[in-house]
């Protein structure tokens, strides 16, 4: 689960390449991405939310492909 905040970073950054002036700029904004990524992960992990926000996925995922997808 923890590719959850690289995925996330990786299609902020290709969303944000065009906005983005020259290669240097997208090469510093995904820098400056990683390092708020990375810095969310560790406070989350070392205050125990992440296991909650972990939690919370798996049921959403369940309810979704037990309970929507079944009645579509």
């Amino acid at each position: 689960m923890e590719i959850l905040f690289p995925v996330a970073v990786s299609l902020l950054a290709q969303w944000l390449k065009k906005f983005s002036p020259n290669e240097w700029a997208t090469l510093g904004i995904v820098a400056v991405l990683s390092l708020v990524a990375a810095g969310v992960y560790t406070y989350l992990e070392s205050s125990g939310y992440w296991q909650a926000f972990l939690n919370i996925l798996v049921v959403a995922g369940a309810i979704y492909t037990y309970i929507i997808k079944r009645f579509e």
